[in-house]
Order: C-alpha cells, then sequence, then structure tokens
C-alpha cells in the first residue's frame, strides 16, 4: 500500500507561458491544496484555474511573505527566464521566506537545460558536457547554489527537475519560417536533442511531489526521447501538401555564442544574446540526457516513438495556426 503524500499544500509563483499550461494539471489531480501568488493584482492572472487562492506578494516584504507561506508545505516556481527576468533575486526572496516559514521543499524554476551541470557528468559530477559560466545561466545556478547550501545546513529540501526541449519556443533558436519553407538550423541540424511533452514535465513534477521525502536535494532529469532539427523540418516536410524539400541553411552555433559572450562582456545583454547562448542547450546536443530518471520517477521510458509524437504533434498545431508556434 502506498505512503500518504507529505506534500498536502503548495505555494505557487508565477504563470509564465509554461506554469500556466502545468499549474492546472496539477490542479486538477485534486491531490494538493494549491494557493497561487503573485506580484500583480490578482485580476491580472487570467489563466489561473478557477477556485485556486491569489494572493498578491511583494517581494521585497520579506515578513509579507513569510506569512503567506507559513503552512505550506512546497513552494514550486514557474517564472521567467532571460535578460531583466531577476530569476535569481525573485528565488532568494522565496528561499529565505520558505525557510523562515517553515516550508519543507523548495522547486526552482527550471524545467529546461542542464544549468546545473549534473548531466552527461562523470559520478564527480564534473563536465565535459556541462554549460560554463556566463551571464545567461548565472540567475539560475544563483538559485541552486543557495538551495544547495542551505539543504546543507538542514534549513529547507529541494527538487530541479529538467526536462528535455518542449519544443514551445524552436524558432528562437533555429529559424524556421512555414511559409517560406527555409530553416536556419546550427551546425547543420544534425546533433541529438533530448524532448518532452508538457504531460511528461507534469507527471515528473506530480512523482517528485508525491514521493518526497525519497526523492530530494537532487536535480533529476527526464525525457520522451530524442529527435534531430533536421528531423523536425522533414516532419513539417512530410506534413505539408507540397512535399517541396525546404530551403536548409546552417550556421556555427560557437561562432554565434562567442559573439554572444563578447556583447555580455561589455554590458550588452539582450534576448538576442540570450537566444544566442541557449542554442547550445537546447538544439546543439548539451540538451541529451545521460541515464535519464524516467524510471526512477515512475515514468515511462524514452523512445523514438515517444519523441515523433511530440514533433507530429507540433508540426499539427503549428499547421493549423499558419505558423511555427
Amino acid at each position: 500500500m502506498a505512503s500518504e503524500s507529505v506534500i498536502k499544500k503548495i505555494v505557487w509563483y508565477g504563470v509564465t507561458r509554461l506554469g500556466g499550461q502545468i499549474l492546472p494539471r496539477i490542479v486538477a489531480t485534486k491531490k494538493y491544496d494549491v494557493t497561487f501568488i503573485g506580484r500583480k493584482d490578482p485580476s491580472e492572472y487570467k489563466n489561473v484555474p478557477e477556485g485556486v487562492p491569489i494572493v498578491q506578494v511583494d517581494l521585497k516584504d520579506h515578513k509579507g511573505l513569510v506569512k503567506v507561506l507559513t503552512g505550506a508545505d512546497a513552494v514550486v516556481v514557474f517564472t521567467q527566464f532571460g535578460p531583466g527576468g531577476d530569476l535569481d533575486i525573485v528565488h532568494i526572496a522565496l528561499i529565505n521566506a520558505a525557510i523562515e516559514a517553515g516550508v519543507k521543499l523548495f522547486v526552482p524554476s527550471e524545467w529546461a537545460p542542464d544549468t546545473a551541470g549534473g548531466n552527461a557528468a562523470t559520478v564527480s559530477r564534473m563536465g565535459p558536457n556541462t554549460l560554463p559560466p556566463n551571464p545567461v545561466i548565472a540567475p539560475k545556478r544563483v538559485a541552486h547554489n543557495y538551495l544547495l547550501a542551505r539543504s546543507s545546513e538542514g534549513k529547507i529540501d529541494f527538487v530541479s527537475l529538467h526536462v528535455g526541449n518542449l519544443l514551445l519556443n524552436i524558432s528562437a533558436f533555429a529559424p524556421m519560417d512555414l511559409n517560406k519553407r527555409t530553416a536556419s538550423l546550427g551546425d547543420g541540424g544534425y546533433g541529438l536533442i533530448s524532448i518532452s511533452s508538457l504531460d511528461t514535465l507534469f507527471q515528473g513534477l506530480d512523482s517528485l511531489l508525491t514521493k518526497y521525502p525519497k526523492f530530494k536535494n537532487g536535480f533529476f532529469y527526464i525525457c520522451d526521447g530524442e529527435t534531430t532539427l533536421q528531423q523536425i523540418v522533414k516532419s513539417f516536410q512530410d506534413a505539408s501538401e507540397s512535399k517541396e524539400p525546404w530551403e536548409i541553411t546552417s550556421f556555427s552555433i560557437a561562432d554565434r555564442k562567442k559573439a554572444a559572450d563578447e556583447n555580455m562582456r561589455n554590458g550588452i545583454f539582450t534576448w538576442k544574446e540570450f537566444a544566442a547562448v541557449l542554442t547550445y542547450p537546447f538544439t546543439g546536443g548539451l540538451t541529451v540526457w545521460k541515464n535519464p530518471d524516467n524510471e526512477r520517477l515512475g515514468l515511462p521510458l524514452p523512445s523514438d516513438e515517444r519523441a515523433q509524437k511530440i514533433v507530429d504533434d507540433l508540426v499539427q498545431r503549428s499547421l493549423a495556426r499558419g505558423y511555427i508556434i
């Protein structure tokens, strides 16, 4: 007989494009008592599920945050990752308040590349295929390191969930035009990338919440399988009425990142630099999970069939809208 979950009351921060799609799935399980917190007026959060209380918070008001988080078993964060997003500042404010409020588990806003550096590493968690330090991934590493330090002191537990490319903004890293039938692919688009569905992300998060404290204070990697940008373009081509081949050009991921690094060293950090740096993990092969944790978390094992279904779903949604989403 399965033991009853320790995590019953969740405080949820953020409804980004991704968080807004995962929150309803968590609420629909009816396993958790969820309260949503955000910095805006409650009336502005249109995609928070009906019945979920919304509390406006000021991240600079430590005492107020502690009051809101008191009684919660877990804090789950989905916040903006990008220039000006202050992801590190948001996390530290929430972590400090969660510690004082006696929250058991903190789940940082991850859901993407291996910014922690635990994948494809040796048993000593050292390289080689990890992301080098730079301003793009620095905010996430701040959150990871802060949680590692506090968890080692016994002040709070955490889990960090890393999923494959969700294909939610693929054109930001590999520009594709559905109507012109063109694609610009990093290094030719031949590198393997792990991909995941939103349902797999939800299932992984739900598993970590329900299985706590069996799994805690670690980094977990899940995916549905692997694909390539070339395969994605081929799937678009095969699904369209015209079978005319797409025009594919290639660019150097390394050169693009080198230019972005130089700009950031000179104080220029925009979405252009952000995308250039993350082209490596999102499409350049670094987001290929070695020994993914699917089985540990009770999820189906990765397979070519599951990966192709995600690609096919992207193709059908895009064809229905007339552009690649």
